[in-house]
């Protein structure tokens, strides 16, 4: 159980912020204009993701979904700065 929650609370916080950075960035002027919304969001994605890391069977699947989310997201976002 424990692990469960240290993977919702650990990987959950850069999974949002990812998310968010990934959002933000493909939307027009790389959402300027959504930057004050995406801040409110991202403490109830961040609760959705730690509430959500319970639905795995145990806390290895957890960790490896979760980072592996992680590993994905950071990936796209770093594949969309590279110039070219």
């Amino acid at each position: 159980m424990i692990a469960r929650c240290l993977a919702g609370t650990l990987l959950g916080f850069p999974l949002a912020a990812l998310l968010l950075a990934l959002l933000l960035h493909l939307l027009p002027g790389h959402g300027e204009a959504f930057l004050i919304p995406a801040l409110i969001l991202f403490f109830p994605l961040w609760t959705a993701f730690m509430a959500g890391a319970y639905m795995f069977r145990n806390g290895l699947r957890a960790w490896l979904v979760m980072g592996g989310a992680n590993a994905v997201v950071f990936g796209a976002l770093w594949l969309l700065r590279l110039p070219g």
